[in-house]
Formats: structure tokens, sequence, C-alpha cells
């Protein structure tokens, strides 16, 4: 019986409590639950409900679908799917031109059946679509909200046609807090030194560098970067599978950069970062408004005298 059978909590009528006096009666799974004579005494008619979606779910595991098991389950209950698909799951990430709403997609990576995939904007982006096809469970971090959305607007498609799970929210709910960089850090994961302290913004020019000056170097760091960010997931989905007690094995970082550097060696000359751009109006408000020094009142004043000027 796996984890992913014992959860309960996505079935009708059944809430923490419950399924604890389902797991007492016996009922601590799916086949179990289907067998028994409606032990918690519900009104004929939600028992029923219950039953067929304990069904269904069997059915979605006997078809190796982990599509409506990823759909049924709360967010917090993803760890059971990932669990149950760790070993075909492909981990993915994205990079785009900016941070705006309007912004494309550059730059698709993609470990998938241990292979290192890449799709670049201009050459092969398109081919990502064909991928998916392939994939069992996609693997992200903040995904649902940033990268997954980009690549249904990219394809014009209304959802991609696999199961996904987020591993941003499965931080959340183990209490690992911030960035998929600084989860790195709290796990102990040191990154390549010529991708150490890269981030979105430094993505941002890199592809600019690539895209309109073609310089090499550039690619192939915004290559690096993104691919550090997409084995890097599998190391998190392994330890987040530890923290929930499953077996599983987690992989040396080493192993990682093995990866990276196979596929996409570091390049024969660093980029040279350019200096930091000032902030725009706006966001230097918002820093100054991080000056302990400054009470309440000053910040609301600075923050109101920036907005009048700016509407001017």
């Amino acid at each position: 019986m796996t984890a992913l059978e014992q959860a309960l909590l996505h079935l009708p009528h059944i809430g923490p409590k419950r399924a604890e006096r389902l797991a007492a009666a016996g009922c601590g799974c799916w086949s179990a639950l289907l067998a028994a004579d409606n032990p918690l005494r519900l009104a004929p008619e939600r028992w029923a409900e219950t039953v067929a979606a304990a069904r269904r779910s069997l059915e979605a595991l006997a078809a190796d679908d982990p599509r409506p098991l990823s759909g049924a389950l709360a967010t917090a209950e993803h760890w059971r799917v990932l669990d149950h698909w760790f070993d075909r799951a492909s981990f993915f990430d994205i990079e785009t031109s900016g941070l705006e709403p309007e912004s494309e997609v550059t730059l698709v990576t993609c470990l998938h059946r241990g292979e290192l995939r890449l799709f670049l904007k201009g050459e092969n982006l398109d081919d990502f679509l064909g991928l998916l096809e392939e994939v069992k469970l996609l693997v992200s971090f903040n995904g649902s909200g940033f990268d997954v959305p980009r690549i249904e607007d990219r394809f014009h498609v209304p959802r991609i046609p696999c199961a996904h799970v987020d591993l941003r929210w499965l931080c959340h709910h183990r209490g690992w807090r911030g960035g998929l960089k600084a989860i790195e850090r709290q796990l102990g994961l040191a990154r390549p030194a010529d991708l150490a302290g890269l981030g979105g913004a430094e993505a941002v020019w890199l592809w600019q560098l690539w895209s309109e000056k073609r310089d090499p170097a550039a690619r192939r760091t915004l290559e690096r970067y993104c691919a550090a960010d997409t084995v890097a997931l599998q190391r998190l989905a392994a330890e987040l599978l530890a923290a929930h007690g499953c077996a599983v094995t987690v992989p040396e970082a080493e192993a990682l950069w093995r990866v990276v550097h196979a596929r996409l060696p570091p390049p024969d000359r660093p980029v040279v970062r350019p200096p930091p751009a000032p902030l725009p109006p706006l966001a230097a408000a918002a820093a100054a408004a991080a000056d302990p020094a400054r009470s309440r009142a000053e910040k609301q004043k600075r923050l109101r005298e920036l907005w009048r000027g700016l509407r001017r």
C-alpha cells in the first residue's frame, strides 16, 4: 500500500477526523474503503459519493494516470503524487525576456528520462510542446504561478497535457520558506562557481547579450543557469519526499552538476556583469521604506510625495 493510496482527504465528506476514524476502522486506503460497510455511518447517498471517488482514484492509479489525482488532491497532498511517480517525473524551468506579463519565453530546460533537454527561442522552442506529450508528471518550482501559465500562453493551449506538481507549495507546507536558491542554501546545496549569485535579472540580460550581440558565453551561461535550476529540482523533490518519510535516494550535488557539465560545459570566458541599474522611483521608495531609521509617518509621507510627482 503506497502513500498515494492512503490519501483520503480528497474524498467527498472526509475531513481529518473522519480520515482518522476510517484508518482506525481498517479503511486507511482506497481498496479497503471500497470493501467496507459504511463504518462512518454516513447517510447512504453521502457514503456512495465517498466510495465513488475512491473508485475513481483507484481507476486512475490502475491506468497509470496522475492527472486526475493531481487535480483532486489538495496542494499540500501533492507529495503523494510525486512519491508515486518520482522515478518517471520530468523537471523543468523557463527563462523569459523580462518580468513583465508580456515578456516572451526565451529558454526551457527539462530533465526528462535522465536527459537534459534544451529549447531555445528562435531555434527549437516549439519542440517543447511535443516533449510535453511524453511527460508523465511535470515538476517545477513556482510553476503554477509563472512557468506553466507562460508555457500555456506561448503555445496557445488551455492547459498543459500532463500532470503538474509545484514544489514551491510543498516546501511552503513543510515550513521551507523563500525562493528556490534560498531553500537550496538551507539544504546545503551549493551551485557551481560560475553560477553562484545569478538570478532572474541576470538571466534577462544574458538573453539580451545573446539575442542582440550573439555572445556565445552569454548563451552558455544562460543555459547553464536554467539547467542548474532544473536539476536542482530533482534534489529538492527527493528532500521533500524524505521529509515525508518516503523511501527515496537523495542525489548528491556532484551528480547533479555532472549532468549540467556533461551537457553544457562552462564557457571559455566569464561574462562581464553590468553594474546594477538604478531603481525606478517606486522601487527606490520601497527600499527607503525598509529603512528602520524612518518613522512610519515619514515613510508614508515620502511615498505620497513620490506618487504625486509621478502623476504630474
